[in-house]
């Protein structure tokens, strides 16, 4: 071989040497993937499972403070009635009324029938009582809870804030009830954590 191809070949292997260096591995990708929040608790009350029995057909409310089953009960009473509990507090229908939806636009129903109950609770108690959880339910004779209406015709109010004891509080709810579903109801009116439901069973008129 002559000195001028040697050399050239000296060159060539001399440049192919020069390439980048191979790491011999794939890049490792990291990432720091944020922790979901914890579920942060909530004063608002939440559905109960607990099972439901003849004299409390609607379960419970879960309520912030309350993890205890109620400690001041009383019996169901008639519409007309009043539910009392034996701390002095009870609860009652004060009026019933009738009407019909004359509402217009999204969420209205026009034509549609309701029967508006205002409810009062006087706190016969030592002891304030918290309203501001209060929910109203009502079940027609087949146990198939009614619909609320929140019209502005119906003008409903509910209970808020605090009854302070040996005061009365006031508030007034309706239902989409037709006029052969108020022969035989049931009203549930739970207020607080403390007592157990005010039950009451049938008419309204």
């Amino acid at each position: 071989m002559s000195i001028a191809a040697l050399a050239l070949c000296v060159s060539l292997v001399a440049c192919s040497g020069t390439g980048e260096p191979s790491s011999g591995a794939d890049p490792t990708v990291t990432s720091s993937a944020t922790p979901a929040p914890e579920p942060s608790a909530s004063s608002a009350p939440s559905a109960n499972s607990g099972a439901t029995t003849p004299d409390e057909p609607v379960a419970k409310i879960e309520r912030a403070g309350h993890s205890d089953a109620p400690t001041v009960k009383a019996d169901p009473a008639d519409t007309s009635d009043a539910v009392s509990y034996g701390d002095g507090v009870s609860v009652r229908i004060d009026d019933v009324s009738f009407g019909k939806e004359t509402s217009q636009g999204p969420g209205s129903f026009p034509g549609r029938e309701y029967a508006r109950l205002t409810i009062t609770i006087d706190n016969g108690s030592s002891d304030s009582i918290d309203l501001g959880t209060s929910v109203l339910t009502v079940l027609d004779a087949s146990g198939a809870t009614a619909v609320r209406v929140y019209a502005a015709e119906a003008e409903v109010t509910d209970f808020a804030g605090t009854v302070a004891a040996g005061k009365s509080a006031t508030a007034t709810y309706a239902f989409a009830l037709p006029v052969d579903a108020r022969d035989e109801v049931t009203v549930v009116v739970d207020f607080d954590g403390d007592h157990t439901s005010a039950v009451f069973r049938g008419g309204l008129d």
